[in-house]
């Protein structure tokens, strides 16, 4: 009896510790899972903010002079206080009487924005015989300056061609002396100048052909009846590249003027092949 009464108190006694051991290891596991539920978003990795775009650098400038020459001839009409002369002059006509010539052009460009400026400066000389029985013949000298300053935007641009549209002015100051040798009628000598500007309009681009040759082409028209009744030009030209900052270049020009005021006329046309040289920087 006593033996029974000892057993059964022994085996109480190792219940209630078996029951205390589960109730401590539930609780540890309920505060680490607790523990680590409260940790984790200390330890989680905060986002990076994305990165702010770049602005491209702005396109730096480029630059290019190329001088030229124009082997043109003349033709028209040339007028001074209502005594006028045909004129019709070869190439060779005015280089045997040339006394200077001074011609250039300018650019300069900004990612589609660009600047161009042609210059041109013939002082010339000569003698025509004319069948008119008033006079043996005529002595005609003329000098001519012609500046185009143009802006332009480029609306077209590959790999194998460009266009840009332009518009700027031409500016143009004649001198014009004639002397009419006396036949019937005395000498009459005269002589005047003018200087005036036309607006201008017009486009210019560039085809590739391969890495080294290209085709470079412009026109323009203008005057409308403002200063000038018309001007306009027509410029074609090929182009090797020598190097990379060096290309040579050879073509055909047109170049036209109506201009008729106060007594003074220049309608003339200077039409000629074209070589020269361009320098990029």
């Amino acid at each position: 009896m006593k033996l029974r009464m000892l057993s059964f108190l022994v085996l109480l006694s190792l219940s209630g510790l078996a029951v205390n051991a589960q109730d401590s290891a539930g609780e540890k596991t309920h505060a680490t899972t607790a523990s680590s539920s409260t940790a984790s978003p200390s330890t989680t990795t905060p986002a990076r903010p994305k990165p702010k775009p770049q602005a491209s650098p702005d396109p730096k400038w480029e630059f290019a002079v190329t001088p030229y020459a124009f082997l043109a001839r003349l033709d028209g009409e040339v007028g001074v206080l209502g005594e006028t002369a045909q004129v019709n002059a070869s190439f060779r006509d005015i280089f045997r009487n040339l006394n200077f010539a001074l011609m250039g052009s300018f650019e300069a460009r900004k990612g589609n924005w660009v600047f161009l400026g042609d210059a041109l400066y013939m002082s010339l000389a000569g003698q025509k015989v004319t069948p008119s029985p008033l006079f043996s013949d005529i002595d005609v000298k003329v000098k001519e300056t012609i500046i185009d300053p143009e802006v332009g935007y480029r609306v077209l641009n590959t790999e194998r061609r460009s266009i840009d549209l332009m518009g700027g002015a031409r500016v143009w100051h004649v001198k014009t002396h004639l002397t009419f040798q006396p036949r019937i009628r005395p000498l009459v000598d005269v002589e005047g100048s003018k200087t005036w500007v036309d607006p201008v309009v017009g486009a210019c681009g560039i085809v590739n052909v391969s890495p080294r040759v290209f085709l470079d082409a412009k026109f323009d028209v203008g005057g409308f009846g403002i200063n000038s009744d018309f001007t306009g030009q027509v410029l074609g030209a090929a182009g090797f590249q020598l190097k990379p900052r060096i290309a040579l270049l050879g073509g055909y020009r047109y170049l036209r003027v109506d201009y008729v005021k106060d007594n003074f006329i220049f309608k003339t046309a200077l039409n000629g092949p074209t070589i020269g040289a361009r320098f990029n920087f």
